[in-house]
C-alpha cells in the first residue's frame, strides 16, 4: 500500500521544481536564441526590433505551460538578456521592447486566455511519433528563417513578410501527424490568441521606440508593422509546437 502512494506524493513535491527549472530553461533558451535574431535580423528603424522573433514561439510555450507568473519571469527576462547582449539595451525603451513587450504580451496574456477560454494547449492532438513531428517542425522553422533573411534583403517591405505567413498559416496541412483536425476550435482560438498577443506586443514595442526617439508614426510603421509580423509568424509555430509536445511537457511534469 506504502509503494502506491509514494509516487502522487513524489509527484506533488517534484513538480514544481521543475516548473522552475523549466522557466530558467526558458529564459536561457530565449536569451539565446533572441541574441541571435536580433544580431542577424535586426530592424534599421530601431535597435532590437528583429524581423522574425522566433522566441515568440517559446514565450507562447512559457506561458501556456508555466502559467502566467512563471511565464512572465521567463519570457521576460530571457528577452531583456537577449537584449542586453544583442546590443547593450539596459534603458527604459528597451525594458518597455523586452521584458514588458515578451513577457507581458507573449507570454502572460496566452497564460491567461488559454485557460479563460478553455483551450486545451495540446490542441487535441495525439502524435504518434513526437521525433518525427519536431523533424518537421525544425524543418518549417529552417525555410521560415531563410526566407526571412533572404527576403529582408531584397527590401520588399511588409510583402516581404507575406510568404512566411502564408507557409506558417498552412502548416497544418503539412504536419498532419499533429492530427489538430478534431478539434479546429481549439486551434483557431489558439491561433487568434497568437495574433492578438503580437498585436498588443507590437504597440507595447512601439511605445518603447517612442520612448527611444521615434515619433509614434515612426515608430509603428518603422517597427510595430514589422514587430507585429514577425512575431506572428513565430507564435503561429509556437502553436504548433504546443500541438506536438504538449502531451510529453505534462508527463514530465512541466505543464498541468
Amino acid at each position: 500500500m506504502a509503494s502506491q502512494a509514494n509516487p502522487p506524493v513524489f509527484r506533488k513535491t517534484r513538480e514544481p521544481r521543475i516548473r522552475y527549472y523549466g522557466a530558467l530553461t526558458f529564459s536561457v533558451m530565449i536569451a539565446a536564441i533572441g541574441w541571435l535574431m536580433m544580431t542577424i535580423s535586426s530592424s534599421p528603424s530601431m535597435k532590437g526590433a528583429a524581423f522574425l522573433w522566433l522566441p515568440a514561439a517559446l514565450q507562447l510555450l512559457a506561458g501556456v505551460w508555466l502559467g502566467p507568473y512563471l511565464g512572465l519571469i521567463a519570457g521576460g527576462l530571457g528577452a531583456y538578456a537577449a537584449g542586453i547582449l544583442a546590443y547593450g539595451g539596459w534603458g527604459l525603451p528597451d525594458i518597455i521592447m523586452n521584458p514588458v513587450a515578451g513577457g507581458l504580451a507573449n507570454s502572460m496574456l496566452p497564460a491567461i486566455l488559454f485557460p479563460a477560454f478553455r483551450i486545451d494547449p495540446a490542441l487535441g492532438s495525439n502524435p504518434r511519433a513526437t521525433g518525427r513531428v519536431v523533424a518537421q517542425l525544425f524543418v518549417l522553422l529552417v525555410v521560415i528563417m531563410t526566407m526571412t533573411l533572404v527576403l529582408n534583403r531584397m527590401h520588399l517591405g511588409l510583402w516581404g513578410y507575406a510568404p512566411q505567413l502564408v507557409l506558417t498559416a498552412l502548416a497544418p496541412i503539412y504536419l498532419r501527424s499533429l492530427r489538430t483536425v478534431p478539434n479546429r476550435r481549439d486551434l483557431l482560438l489558439g491561433a487568434l490568441i497568437c495574433v492578438v498577443s503580437c498585436l498588443l506586443s507590437a504597440l507595447i514595442g512601439s511605445a518603447g521606440a517612442v520612448v527611444g526617439g521615434l515619433s509614434w508614426k515612426g515608430a509603428l510603421v518603422g517597427v510595430g508593422v514589422g514587430w507585429f509580423f514577425g512575431d506572428t509568424t513565430s507564435s503561429l509555430l509556437g502553436l504548433y509546437m504546443l500541438a506536438a509536445l504538449t502531451n510529453r511537457a505534462r508527463s514530465a511534469g512541466l505543464c498541468k
